[in-house]
């Protein structure tokens, strides 16, 4: 039984120096990035530590930066934490909130093998998981994240 939700494909963070020149123009100023990477992907993971150091204005601004339809998913790094602070993220989010991914199949490391046939096994499982009000997602890791494969991952997740 296929899932009702899309999958949704990006990245873990968008500000990453590395993808100045290779994703981000050479001129592009970093107040604009994330702007221009929802322009390209429907979903980011935000690092904790990005998110921890965020007031809700910078969220608010986070936001009002990209398109409808775009999701912000939170990262947790103990997996054994059940849920948030008690800051209202979801309420500061809105309809932008994609919610806190608990699946280890929703991160892929930089470090682990790129072979498509296993990435729509793990999508596919991905999409049958228990959802909430959003979609899953799926998010690789790396200093920087390869933008070719977040393509070809959001290609086939389009695909399935």
């Amino acid at each position: 039984m296929a899932a009702s939700h899309r999958l949704i494909v990006g990245a873990r963070g968008w500000d990453h120096a590395g993808w100045r020149g290779a994703f981000y123009p050479e001129d592009l100023p970093q107040e604009w990035r994330l702007t221009y990477y929802a322009n390209e992907f429907t979903g980011v993971l935000v690092p904790e530590s990005v998110w921890r150091a965020a007031d809700p204005e910078t969220m608010t601004i986070w936001c009002d930066d990209v398109t409808d339809g775009f999701l912000f998913f939170l990262e947790l790094q103990d997996p054994n934490a059940a849920e948030l602070p008690a800051v209202p993220y979801q309420d500061l989010f809105a309809s932008h909130w994609g919610g806190v991914p608990v699946a280890s199949e929703a991160l892929m490391s930089a470090d682990e093998n790129w072979n498509l046939r296993r990435l729509r096994e793990r999508f596919e499982h991905l999409m049958l998981q228990p959802l909430g009000v959003t979609s899953p997602g799926f998010f690789l890791c790396g200093d920087p994240p390869n933008i070719d494969h977040m393509r070809e991952a959001r290609l086939l997740a389009d695909m399935l």
